[in-house]
């Protein structure tokens, strides 16, 4: 075979190989990108079938200490961690493994996700980012007297029907859904301190849309830090007034998360931290028709 021939064919190879798609596998994961500890996450996977016929087979998660490389399924209440699946032809299925965050579990863990079918093995693997939880041990209201300053912190689901918002505020272990969006809000009486800081966190299965929503509804309050778990913010005045913020965040992985405190601190105070109540959330993935 001449050179003119073989030149066009190893352009053509590579094309056909680019353009088979596979027929069946993961679609998209629903991961966390952190949890903390005494969360119950619920790892999600999409599998899609472009096929004619049903894909059936097994579905096994596995959860690895990864200082020791050991396996923990035992440590993280893993009880779902073999499943069967079948998805229909055209058809996509979320399979979904709920776990537990162990408190005295501190250490990096990945997860392993294999599929097994007639026709083939698929792998996955991740990491599992875990962080911790700093009120194991205290209650979920703090303690205060009558005179005390009192922080607090609302969760509010937020919803249209006929063109007007629908405000529901939340009580602890309310449930809500993927793609809900929910308002936190933020409010303290006046303080004689001339600086305050206020660290806030919000739970592991939202996102925070917080360069569209962070409102400093009373004074001018300064982003000192912005991670993807927590914002700190700084308030500096000579005249008290009460504090309020508010921001948005979406429901968006499913699971049982920890709604952590606010802290509310004066670098110029004698005084300890004060915190709102603690709480948590239920996320349940949305189910579309």
């Amino acid at each position: 075979m001449s050179m003119k021939f073989l030149i066009p064919l190893f352009l053509f190879v590579p094309f056909l190989a680019a353009t088979q798609q596979k027929t069946t596998g993961i679609n998209q994961l629903n991961i966390p990108p952190f949890v903390r500890q005494g969360d119950q996450p619920s790892l999600a996977f999409q599998l899609f079938n472009k096929s004619k016929n049903d894909w059936t087979g097994t579905i096994h998660l596995q959860l690895i200490d990864t200082t020791q490389k050991n396996p923990v399924d035992g440590w993280f209440f893993n009880q779902q961690g073999n499943q069967y699946f079948t998805v229909e032809p055209t058809k996509m299925e979320w399979i979904e493994f709920p776990i537990h965050i162990p408190f005295e579990f501190s250490k990096p863990a990945a997860w392993q996700l294999r599929i097994k079918s007639e026709s083939n093995t698929l792998y996955k693997t991740g990491f599992l980012r875990i962080e911790p939880w700093e009120y194991a041990a205290e209650a979920a209201t703090p303690y205060s007297t009558s005179d005390a300053t009192v922080v607090t912190k609302k969760l509010v689901r937020l919803s249209t029907k006929n063109s007007k918002t629908q405000r529901e505020q939340l009580a602890d272990n309310a449930t809500v859904f993927t793609g809900d969006t929910l308002l936190v809000e933020i409010e303290m009486p006046a303080s004689n301190s001339p600086k305050i800081i206020l660290r806030e966190q919000w739970p592991a299965g939202t996102y925070p849309a917080m360069v569209r929503t962070l409102s400093t509804h009373t004074g001018a309050g300064k982003v000192l830090q912005l991670t993807d778990k927590e914002l700190n913010m700084e308030w500096i005045s000579n005249n008290p007034s009460p504090l309020k913020i508010s921001y948005q965040v979406v429901a968006r992985y499913p699971g049982r998360f920890q709604v952590p405190p606010v802290l509310v601190s004066s670098p110029d105070s004698t005084q300890s931290p004060i915190r709102s109540s603690y709480s948590s959330l239920i996320i349940e993935q949305r189910k579309l028709p």
